[in-house]
Order: structure tokens, then C-alpha cells, then sequence
């Protein structure tokens, strides 16, 4: 074996080392990212690295040009990702030296360490820059109506996304959720004898340990809310008092959302997405005073998570949705440091 080729075989297993220490011993490597995920991972890597060439401070400067926390995590993720798939490449070509030259190996050996050296520098310094301030959908809330949401659907009125609208406010359901479709139907309440409508989701976000599988969101058919009214209205022109909700598009849906409040409020700040109708659901659902309804409403199996969406100041005074019952499949966990918001009793029916 000659010397360059014991060069080769060094740099290889130094770059390996610094990939093993990347990684975590307890990730389940069975269950890694989608082909879809990886086929994102490997372009961002490639941008990555092309712009790597041409900046001042290589990789670790154009890693770090960002003054998003996400961003930055997920170009890390991408590139650790990336350089694991091209140590595979340069192993089997290290297997197979008839195929590539000893010169051209090395080369590649040479850049893969330089890479690997860089990422380990980005894990363990972080992110170094500004962070711009995260902004909550929650604040495109401010300054909108008490009756922003029957307002919009008013202006759908003519278009094909009024039902989808209503349901956005009647359940705070992700528009993926819509796009997968969502059951709505009348019947009897076995244990109340009230004639209900309910609203059956598929969850979106679920793994073994996360999300709720399944959840049902019901109102009184009496409810007065104008929203109600115009569900029970649909129903009674079906031959059964049943309906299927769904979008071919969720990003579609977002979009004509945001051309629809554009033109009712034009100097609104934020933009108004299919997301906001989540946060004000949660919103009148803390004001509702159940914490954990809203969670199970909003397809959380953690009592965590419900703190980011809503908070009950926003509940709209005079059009506030009250579910008379939200069932999930799966138990809520508590949350370690008490509840999430204080119960507005004094909040206008």
C-alpha cells in the first residue's frame, strides 16, 4: 500500500470520528427523515456548500447568515445529513480505488474534513449572530375586529372557500387538516339527549408519543353563533345531516385567506393566515375557562404546547365559539407549572 493511500485511509476515519460524535446513540436510525426530506436536505446542503466557495469565512459564515434560530438549526441538520451521505460515497470509493484515482480521493477526503471541521465548530459554538425576535401568529390578532372571522367569511361568501372558512373557526383545525378532510354530521348526544354537530379530525401532527390521533369537536344545534346557524342550515339541505369538509390545497387555501383580509383590512399589519383561525379558537377556548379542552381541541396530546396558541384577552367578546364537548383519543398530559392562562369570567357572552 503505498504512502498517499495510507494518507487517504487517515483522513477517512478522522472524518468518521467526527461524525460519530455527531451523532446521538439513542436516535432510532431506523426512523430517519422521508425521501422527500432528504432530497431537501441535499439541495440546501448543496447551496450551502457552493456559496461556502465564493464568501469570506467559508461555511461557518454562510451558516451563520441568518438571524432566524430555525433557519440556522436546519441548515446544521442538512448539512450533518449531506456529509454522512458523501462519507458513505467516499468509503465504497476508498473500497473501490480502481474506479478513482489516489490524487482525486484525497482531494475529496481533504474537502469532506474541512467541511466536517466546520460543522463541528457551528455545533458547538452555536449561533453567534442576531436573532431577529420570533413573531407569534397569535399577534396577527391585534387590531382585527371582535367579528374579524365572521366578517371574512361574509366576504367568501361567493367563492368556494366559505365552508372551509366556518370550519377554520369552528374547530381551530391546521389547514392540512382540512386538506386531509374532516367529517361534519348532526346527531343525537346518547348521554345528553341534545341534538349536536359534531366536527371529526384526523390529526396532522402525530407520532407515538405526539399529537392527538383523532378528535371531536361538538356544538348545540341551539348554539346561536352565526356560524352554527349556517352549518345547521347546509345540513338540512342533505339528504343525510352529513357533510365532508376539504380543500384540494391547503397552501391555496392560506393564500385566498390572506387576499380576502387584505381587501377588508388593508392597513393591517399582519398578515391574516388559515393559522390565525387556530389561535382564535384557542383563544375562546381559554376564555371558555377548560385548559385542557383546548388542548385536546387543538390536537395536542401536551398541555405544554397550548401556551403559544391564543391567550383568552383575545377571545372575541361577542362571537366567541363554545364547543359543548371536545373528545380526543388520547389523554392529555399536564402541565408542570400550572395553568396556562387565567379564566375570563367577565368576558361578554
Amino acid at each position: 500500500m503505498n504512502e498517499l493511500l495510507i494518507k487517504i485511509q487517515e483522513l477517512a476515519k478522522r472524518c468518521q470520528a467526527i461524525l460519530d460524535t455527531m451523532h446521538s446513540p439513542d436516535v432510532d436510525v431506523q426512523r430517519g427523515p422521508s425521501a422527500r426530506t432528504k432530497l431537501a436536505y441535499e439541495r440546501q446542503a448543496q447551496r450551502l456548500l457552493q456559496c461556502a466557495q465564493h464568501v469570506e469565512g467559508g461555511l461557518f459564515a454562510v451558516v451563520q447568515s441568518t438571524t432566524h434560530v430555525s433557519t440556522f438549526r436546519k441548515r446544521l441538520v442538512a448539512l450533518e445529513h449531506f456529509l454522512s451521505s458523501r462519507q458513505k460515497q467516499l468509503t465504497q470509493q476508498l473500497n473501490a480505488p480502481a474506479a478513482h484515482t489516489a490524487e482525486i480521493l484525497h482531494l475529496r477526503c481533504l474537502l469532506q474534513l474541512k467541511h466536517l471541521h466546520a460543522l463541528q465548530r457551528l455545533r458547538q459554538e452555536g449561533m453567534i449572530g442576531e436573532r431577529a425576535k420570533r413573531r407569534s401568529k397569535r399577534q396577527s390578532l391585534a387590531g382585527l375586529p371582535a367579528n374579524w372571522r365572521i366578517a371574512l367569511c361574509k366576504r367568501a361568501a361567493s367563492g368556494r372557500y366559505l365552508f372551509s372558512l366556518i370550519v377554520l373557526a369552528l374547530t381551530g383545525c391546521r389547514p392540512s387538516e382540512l386538506a386531509h378532510g374532516i367529517d361534519v354530521w348532526r346527531g343525537k348526544d346518547e348521554t345528553t339527549g341534545k341534538l349536536l354537530i359534531h366536527f371529526r379530525i384526523r390529526g396532522a401532527k402525530v407520532k407515538d408519543l405526539q399529537g392527538q390521533p383523532l378528535r371531536t369537536i361538538s356544538y348545540d344545534t341551539n348554539d346561536p353563533h352565526p356560524l352554527i346557524v349556517v352549518i345547521n342550515e347546509l345540513l338540512d339541505t342533505q339528504p343525510e345531516p352529513r357533510v365532508f369538509a376539504q380543500v384540494k390545497s391547503a397552501v391555496n387555501l392560506t393564500v385566498e385567506i390572506r387576499r380576502l383580509a387584505r381587501s377588508l383590512w388593508p392597513k393591517h399589519k399582519q398578515p391574516i393566515t388559515a393559522y390565525c383561525f387556530r389561535h382564535q379558537f384557542a383563544a375562546d377556548m381559554k376564555a371558555n375557562g377548560d385548559d385542557e379542552a383546548t388542548s385536546r381541541g387543538l390536537g395536542h396530546i401536551s398541555a405544554e404546547t397550548r401556551r403559544v396558541y391564543g391567550t383568552a384577552g383575545q377571545a372575541s367578546k361577542g362571537e366567541r365559539v363554545r364547543p359543548m364537548r371536545v373528545d380526543s383519543q388520547r389523554p392529555v398530559k399536564p402541565r408542570r407549572r400550572g395553568p396556562c392562562t387565567k379564566r375570563r369570567g367577565d368576558l361578554a357572552p
